[in-house]
């Protein structure tokens, strides 16, 4: 999935402003269902976008994460 989706980017969107979350606080912002969370986290920890915490199943975004946050995903959160 080359140009990405909505459920991923409603997930970068989250968490492009730092921090860590767990996939249910992802979910809950996003306002996305859980299982829509938990793919979306799944594909973009897949190409490098997201990497767990070692802190009780958190996500935060990665350098990469941003980038693609700031060019591609972006335009789905208008």
């Amino acid at each position: 999935m080359a140009t990405g989706s909505m459920a991923e980017a409603a997930v970068l969107g989250v968490l492009a402003p730092g921090g860590t979350l767990t996939a249910s606080q992802i979910s809950e912002q996003a306002q996305i269902t859980g299982w829509s969370t938990r793919r979306a986290i799944g594909q973009l920890e897949s190409r490098g976008l997201v990497v767990p915490s070692p802190h009780a199943s958190r996500w935060s975004i990665t350098p990469r994460g941003r980038a693609a946050w700031a060019t591609k995903f972006r335009r789905y959160a208008q």
